[in-house]
């Protein structure tokens, strides 16, 4: 179930927001957020193929196997979480953790970086995509996969990529990327409208 405009528990006033872009989908969100201008700690955790990033964004390199394929088949394990990514939610911030499902990084540490959040009494809003079914059978099966797993945790929110391509005619894919990065930041918005709110007044 796709809920895009569920509310989530707002972060405390004072306390910052810091978002984490997991995999390439989740650090293509992350820099768009970024240009918006919102008041924030911003870093990534994702492989070399990242080089959009200003000095003010944190990048944590991250290489697995599920980057290279066996067979042709994607690995689907979960991904334990290092010490070096755990550093980077040492403080007491509010986490918005953007991903696309389907593929490599984001939906390896996805399971592993909430229970961790969830260890250790953190706020946080996860905001996770679907991959477009050009993407192939393997990425948009373990994309489901994934959903199920996390569709229980009530701040967890998904949305997917497919909505843009099947309401607009000849859309390209990187359009409906792009199309993505905004859901992303919408998502966002709308569960934290105070945020904005008081950064547009200050």
């Amino acid at each position: 179930m796709l809920m895009p405009d569920i509310k989530v528990s707002g972060n405390p006033d004072g306390t910052r927001l810091h978002f984490i872009g997991l995999g390439q989908a989740g650090t293509n969100a992350m820099v768009n957020i970024h240009k918006k201008g919102i008041d924030a700690k911003y870093s990534c955790i994702a492989s070399s193929y990242v080089s959009h990033l200003t000095r003010d964004i944190d990048y944590l390199f991250f290489e697995t196997m599920q980057d290279f394929r066996v067979n042709g088949i994607r690995y689907r394990e979960r991904l334990p979480l290092t010490n070096q990514m755990k550093n980077l939610f040492k403080e007491n911030d509010t986490y918005i953790i953007l991903t696309g499902l389907g593929s490599s990084v984001g939906t390896g540490l996805i399971s592993s970086l909430l229970k961790y959040l969830q260890s250790e009494k953190k706020s946080y809003l996860a905001i996770c995509s679907l991959p477009v079914k050009a993407e192939g059978r393997s990425v948009n099966e373990y994309a489901s996969l994934k959903m199920r797993e996390l569709a229980s945790n009530e701040n967890v929110l998904f949305f997917d990529h497919n909505q843009f391509i099947e309401e607009t005619v000849r859309l390209s894919i990187p359009e409906v990327f792009r199309q993505g990065n905004e859901q992303f930041y919408t998502i966002f918005k709308n569960n934290y409208p105070h945020i904005i709110e008081r950064q547009q007044l200050n």
